[in-house]
Order: structure tokens, then C-alpha cells, then sequence
């Protein structure tokens, strides 16, 4: 069915041939006591036990794949397709929450988030408020054993972990996002991919999935110079036999950011391995956010972190600092044009020097504008650079 991302039949399915059989007669029968009213006659026509139709008919019992598909039909998303609700949003939200900072149990019975507190707080009122879902914010503390090899030296460090964590025990919702793409159990020695839907989806749907993913997982882009960000980068662990998986899933994300014309740097791999309990070795890739100037401002537009409040407000006060000390910008992107412009009509750079009354500076830096077809910082890319400060003041 089109536009369907998870329909009836697939989530019922889900549960084992034997709740899916009892499912499907539970929806037989509810059907055919529409026009026979006689239980044991719905029975005889189904072969199943009277009691059993009677339970279910009365609305004593209901199996529980059909008790899962009733609760997400009525916080609409069953079945599960792309829209404009808030419901589809939160899902995305959350979808993407679960490939970065989040755990879907292996079993399908819950869902955990790691974060800030304000952010899970975020989290939990969007559940209740939209889902009628309660969860549970804990503070843990863990300690743990990290061991790493670099350059053939085993390296041992004993970090004290902490952080706050968001329980969500659903086992409808787990399901669901399971069936819609979304790893169960260990990320780091499983495949994974972009769902198709995101991959496929409208720009809103991408956006909202990696505005909460780079929520997670990107480095926060910070001014390194008055006209220069740094070069934040992502970057996720596999186990090394899922180098190439991971590769895959990255370059992903990378087509999605060019959708929304981000320039990244090509896939890169850390040279450090991360030994697991289980023994098996992990590595990082990673790509970098081109740090030009308009391509660090078109991500802060299009793809605002969320779920990462106090990320977002550094990177906002990044980008302000940038607008306050860019009027410099335009007026060198000005002056290039009455250079050139002058030059185009006869003007020597001498002249064009003393005409234009230029700070001395300036006349070695006409000089290559003239001869030598450099261009001033960015002028490649003023028309987009001012627009993007017009929205961004």
C-alpha cells in the first residue's frame, strides 16, 4: 500500500503464526457479529471455542496483538504512514533518538533514552501528552572498564559513567519501531540502516529525523575565527566485521545533508580499536561538516539540534558572534565590484586606488583581485550568505 511504512497484517504477523491466527479470528468474529448475533453459531463458522467467541465478543478478553494494533490506532499510528501529525513527528523523533542516544530492549518490551534532563523531560511530556504514555527519569551511575588498542598498545581507563535516563516500557511502541527499521538490542555488532521511509520521505520527515540524530551525535560547530567554524563531526562504532554496514549508513546520512545542500567530508576511520566484553574489536568512522562559513550557517537554518537545548544554544551563540563580525563581508564584496567595474572601464590599479581612496592595505589586495582572479572570502557564495543572514538576525 502506498505510503504505509508498517500495516495491519505486518504488525499482527509480528507476534508468531499462533497469536496471529487467534488475531485474525478475533477480527473475523467481531465482523460477523455484525450480522449474527448468535455466538455459538460465529463459533461453529470459525471452528473455535464458544467461550472463547463469547470472552472476546463480550469484551472480556482480547488477544494481545490486537489489544498492541487498538492502542496505536488510537494515538494514529497504525497503520503507520508519513503525515504532518504531531504523532508521525514524535515518532520520527524518536526514531532517530533510538540510532543515536537510545536503546530499543532486544526483546520489543521497552525503550530507554540517554541525555540531559531538561531533554528527557521534553521526551516524557510529548509521550503523556500524545501517546497517553507515562515513563520514567532515573539518574545512573555506572562504572566501567574501557580497553582500547593504538598503535599495538592495549590502553585500560576506569571512567565513572553518568547520565539520565528515560524508560519507556511499551511493548506496542517497541514493536513498531522495530517493524518500522529501528535496531533492537546491541547497535554496535548489528546492521542498520536509514529506514527507507526517511530515505524516501518528504523533506520535513528528513529534517526531523537528523535534527534529533545530530542532536545526539554531531559535535557542536564552534567559531574558531572571526569568519571561520570548526569542522564538527559525527561519528558512530561497529564491530569490525560491520565496517562496511556502517559505511553505507553513513554515506546515507550524507545524502540527506546534501538534499539540504551541507557539503561533509569524505568517510574517515579512526585508527584505534575498542575491545567489548564479547571480544570482538570496534572501530569509529566518522565524516566532518565542511566548515565554510555559509555551509555551517545552512545547518544551523535547516537542521536546528533538537532534544540537545544546551547544544543548540551554544551553536546559536556561535552563529551570532559570526553575524555581529560579518558586516566586514559585504562591504569587501561591494568594494570588489567597484573595482572590477572600474577596471573593466581603463582604470589602472594605481588609479583605482587613489580614486577609491583605499586604506593601504588595499592596494596589494586590488592588485590580486586584478591580476591574479582572487575574489574576496566567500563572494562565491554573497547572494546565499546574505540570505541566509537576512533569516538567521
Amino acid at each position: 500500500m502506498e505510503g504505509i511504512i508498517v500495516d495491519e497484517e505486518t504488525f499482527l504477523a509480528s507476534f508468531g503464526e499462533y497469536n496471529y491466527r487467534i488475531s485474525k479470528n478475533y477480527l473475523a468474529a467481531c465482523e460477523l457479529n455484525k450480522q449474527i448475533k448468535n455466538f455459538s453459531e460465529i463459533a461453529r463458522q470459525l471452528n473455535c471455542s464458544p467461550k472463547t467467541v463469547c470472552e472476546w465478543l463480550q469484551g472480556r478478553q482480547t488477544p494481545i496483538a490486537i489489544r498492541s494494533f487498538n492502542f496505536l490506532k488510537s494515538i494514529k499510528l497504525m497503520p503507520l504512514k508519513e503525515s504532518f501529525f504531531s504523532e508521525f513527528i514524535l515518532f520520527t523523533d524518536l526514531a532517530a533518538f533510538l540510532f543515536g542516544d537510545g536503546h530499543l530492549s532486544k526483546q520489543l518490551g521497552s525503550l530507554i533514552f540517554y541525555g540531559q534532563k531538561s531533554d528527557l523531560k521534553n521526551i516524557s511530556m510529548s509521550l503523556n501528552k500524545l501517546y497517553g504514555i507515562n515513563s520514567k527519569l532515573v539518574y545512573h551511575t555506572a562504572n566501567s572498564t574501557i580497553t582500547k588498542i593504538k598503535n599495538g598498545c592495549i590502553i585500560k581507563s576506569n571512567p565513572l559513567g553518568f547520565c539520565w535516563q528515560l524508560y519507556v516500557n511499551n511493548s506496542a511502541l517497541a514493536r513498531l519501531f522495530y517493524l518500522a527499521g529501528i535496531p533492537a538490542g546491541d547497535k554496535v555488532s548489528i546492521s542498520t540502516r536509514v529506514p527507507e521511509w526517511v530515505m524516501n520521505g518528504n523533506k520535513d520527515t528528513k529534517r526531523a529525523f537528523l535534527s534529533v540524530l545530530f542532536g545526539n551525535e554531531l559535535q557542536c560547530p564552534r567559531l574558531r575565527a572571526k569568519n571561520a567554524f570548526s569542522s564538527p563531526q559525527f561519528a558512530l562504532h561497529k564491530i569490525e566485521q560491520k565496517e562496511k554496514d556502517l559505511r553505507i549508513f553513513l554515506s546515507q546520512l550524507k545524502n540527506l545533508l546534501k538534499e539540504f545542500e551541507i557539503s561533509s567530508s569524505p568517510i574517515s576511520s579512526e585508527k584505534c580499536r575498542t575491545i567489548k566484553k564479547s571480544g570482538a574489536r570496534s572501530m569509529k568512522l566518522y565524516f566532518s561538516i565542511n566548515s565554510r562559513a555559509p555551509n555551517v550557517l545552512c545547518l544551523f537554518k535547516e537542521l536546528p539540534f533538537k532534544y540537545a537545548e544546551k547544544k543548540q544554544t551554544k551553536f546559536a551563540n556561535s552563529v551570532e558572534t559570526f553575524l555581529q563580525k560579518s558586516a566586514w563581508l559585504k562591504q569587501e564584496w561591494d568594494l570588489y565590484k567597484k573595482v572590477i567595474k572600474l577596471h573593466d572601464g581603463g582604470l589602472g590599479r594605481r588609479t583605482i586606488f587613489k580614486k577609491l581612496q583605499l586604506p593601504k592595505k588595499y592596494f596589494y589586495k586590488i592588485n590580486a583581485w586584478i591580476h591574479y582572479g582572487q575574489k574576496p572570502l566567500y563572494y562565491g557564495e554573497n547572494v546565499f550568505l546574505q540570505m541566509l543572514v537576512k533569516t538567521l538576525v
